[in-house]
């Protein structure tokens, strides 16, 4: 393991110029800090825009009042130096000949790399273009990085310097700039710290660590103070979203240590993301994770589970429609697929799906479909050793009218209850008031 930290500032932690500052003194702070991964600015208030979506906008309608703001920005932090970088970016990517699709994310990408040239000309330290670092594949707006990426990364940050990276891309074999899924430069600080190995992995954000449960959902919720990455994966997966779930797989390889804290608000300890940790048998629950927006198709009709090959079948009318699943459920006779609702907003795919269904049942089967449902997952390692707390969690929401629509299975580490989306919130905070108060 080498002696190295890799720093993300996430958009909220560089709104201004006493935030570059601020970035100068935390590094300054320990010299194992040789990485700084930056996003692109964000809000400075709630009402505000962050650059990435004023970046999307900009490259759909290519309004000047649009550019006016995106340039705004970065005069806001960098001044004319900074106006003059992202202005000159803009229009030499705009005169480039590129398909829409790409042309989205070379336009997209502007963001992380005028913060990374101004931030690493401002503190001195050396920039450093995804080019020579990630190859990744050309599934635009959520391309994956290539194993080939490793080795040009240890071979790139073999120096003993300061280098500052923009997250959220990287270029394909073609030369194309691919820009990852939204929080991607979770995705590129992680995949480096991987790489080399490092000390650990700090992830600066504007909170004081991972929460609990949602703020906005929870009155006050406490601070997780340790998780382990099967943990946070459980609950990002449904709804923690402070942290990009697929960032967690490079550090989960390496067993790199994650720790999640507060720029504004350091020397401070966050959240520590880890391989292992000792949990407390009086609170076997760790956080309560809510995300709402899921469907489900129940699939019915009587002796299909002695049809060879049907679940494959019923799985594949999916697949074919490239409608990603969140968990497949069986029973008697009974087949049930979840997924995000958002996938069917779209060329009648609802109908589509339900006659190809009806298709593979043949006339004896019904195809039900559930909509406007929820999912809660209720994460802690300390669950394997406490079986009683999903009768508890079912009593509480029998007691509180709240029907429950499916129980996906869990590995025991965690538990999944589908309800009504009219219902989720007051259920997390039933939970949270019973397990975490």
């Amino acid at each position: 393991m080498q002696d190295i930290i890799v720093s993300k500032y996430g958009g909220s932690s560089i709104t201004n110029l006493n935030d570059i500052e601020r970035i100068r003194k935390i590094t300054q702070d320990d010299q194992k800090r040789k990485i700084i991964v930056v996003s692109a600015p964000g809000k400075k208030e709630n009402n505000d825009d962050k650059v990435t979506d004023l970046l999307i906008n900009f490259a759909k309608n290519k309004k000047n009042h649009i550019l006016e703001k995106i340039i705004g920005k970065y005069f806001e932090i960098y001044g004319k130096k900074g106006e003059e970088l992202t202005f000159n970016l803009i229009n030499e990517t705009l005169t480039i000949n590129l398909e829409y699709i790409k042309l989205l994310d070379a336009v997209k990408s502007i963001g992380e790399k005028a913060n990374a040239l101004l931030l690493a000309d401002y503190l001195n330290y050396e920039y450093i273009d995804p080019k020579e670092l990630f190859l990744v594949t050309e599934n635009f707006g959520n391309a994956k990085i290539l194993p080939e990426s490793e080795d040009m990364i240890k071979k790139r940050l073999d120096n003993d310097k300061i280098y500052v990276i923009p997250g959220f891309y990287g270029y394909t074999k073609k030369g194309d700039i691919a820009t990852f899924s939204r929080g991607g430069s979770d995705l590129t600080a992680a995949y480096i710290a991987s790489s080399l190995d490092s000390l650990v992995y700090e992830n600066f954000t504007d909170q004081d660590g991972i929460l609990s449960a949602n703020p906005e959902i929870v009155d006050n919720p406490k601070k997780i103070k340790e998780i382990t990455y099967k943990e946070m994966r459980d609950l990002s997966y449904i709804g923690f979203n402070i942290f990009n779930q697929e960032a967690l797989l490079p550090l989960v390889k390496k067993r790199v240590l994650v720790h999640v804290r507060n720029t504004f608000n350091y020397p401070s300890q966050g959240t520590y993301i880890l391989n292992e940790r000792i949990s407390d048998s009086e609170k076997p629950i760790i956080g309560v994770a809510y995300k709402d927006d899921f469907c489900a198709f129940n699939i019915d009709k009587f002796g299909l589970n002695d049809e060879i090959g049907v679940a494959e079948e019923i799985l594949n009318v999916f697949s074919k429609n490239k409608l990603s699943i969140e968990f497949p459920l069986a029973q008697i006779d009974d087949f049930s697929v979840i997924l995000r609702q958002e996938q069917l907003k779209k060329n009648n795919f609802l109908g589509r799906i339900t006659n190809q269904l009806y298709d593979v049942l043949g006339n004896s089967g019904e195809v039900n479909f559930h909509d406007n449902l929820a999912c809660i997952s209720v994460a802690g390692k300390g669950l394997r050793d406490n079986k009683k707390i999903d009768l508890e969690i079912q009593n509480i929401f029998y007691d509180n009218k709240i029907d429950i629509e499916f129980i996906p299975k869990s590995k025991g580490r965690c538990l999944i209850y589908c309800v009504n989306s009219n219902d989720g919130k007051k259920a997390v905070n039933l939970i949270y008031d019973k397990f975490l108060r």
